[in-house]
Formats: C-alpha cells, sequence, structure tokens
C-alpha cells in the first residue's frame, strides 16, 4: 500500500506541475507577445520635407553639400527632441521658380544614426537633379 501511495502522489505532483508548466508558458507567451506590440506602437517615424533654393551661381555640388547639411540638422534636431521617433526620413528637394525635383533621400534609425551620424552614409541621392535643374 506504501508504494500505491508514492505513485498516487508522484502522479498528483506531476499533474500539478504539467498544469503550472502550461500556465507560465501561457503567461511567458502573452508578455512576450505584449512588449512585442508595445515596442512596436512606441517606435515612430518622422518625415521631414525641405526645400532648398536652386542658385544657378552655386552649382551642383555646392547644393548637394547644403543638402546634406540640412538633412544631418534634421534627423539630429528629431532625435533630440523626440525621444519616440524611432525612424527618421529627410527629403531635400532643389527648388526654383516653375520646378522642383529631389536631391537626397536620408533614411535612418535611431540606433544607426548613434553610431554613425554621417548623412553620407545613410542617403540616397539623385544625380538627375543635376540635369533636371539646369545646375552645372
Amino acid at each position: 500500500m506504501n508504494n500505491y501511495s508514492h505513485g498516487s502522489l508522484l502522479s498528483n505532483l506531476t499533474e500539478q506541475f504539467c498544469g503550472l508548466s502550461k500556465v507560465l508558458t501561457f503567461g511567458t507567451i502573452a508578455c512576450v507577445s505584449s512588449m512585442a506590440i508595445a515596442s512596436s506602437v512606441l517606435a515612430e517615424r518622422r518625415e521631414v520635407d525641405i526645400r532648398l533654393q536652386v542658385n544657378q551661381a552655386e552649382g551642383f555640388t555646392v547644393m548637394t553639400r547644403k543638402a546634406e547639411t540640412l538633412a544631418r540638422s534634421a534627423v539630429q534636431r528629431t532625435f533630440d527632441s523626440e525621444v519616440l521617433v524611432s525612424d527618421v526620413s529627410v527629403k531635400v528637394t532643389a527648388q526654383s521658380q516653375d520646378q522642383a525635383a529631389i536631391i537626397l533621400q536620408l533614411i535612418v534609425s535611431r540606433r544607426e544614426w548613434v553610431s554613425r551620424p554621417d548623412p553620407k552614409v545613410w542617403a540616397t541621392y539623385f544625380p538627375m537633379t543635376k540635369t533636371l535643374m539646369g545646375l552645372r
């Protein structure tokens, strides 16, 4: 009878452990899911559009350097002032009287920017802007 009692006790403990294990597993999954949802809700992307007036005397190279400087400032200012922003997209457009064309677009995450705050690394350039805007 003693063996039967131990077997029954062991069976009872096993059932309780399995039940507790299921509850813990479900709780862990629910917690991780909630954290993933919360972090995706908190992550924000900010888009910044900048217009840069074309100065024919300066040329395309100078205009591109100005666009990089403006983009760098916009990214840094956005990350500094808005702690919930995780990604920034900056579009710099050359603007003249009757036309406009994108010079560069910079898309960067906060983590990337902290590791390398260089607009040249993260920017996509549009060299056709030179022709479209009639720049030298």
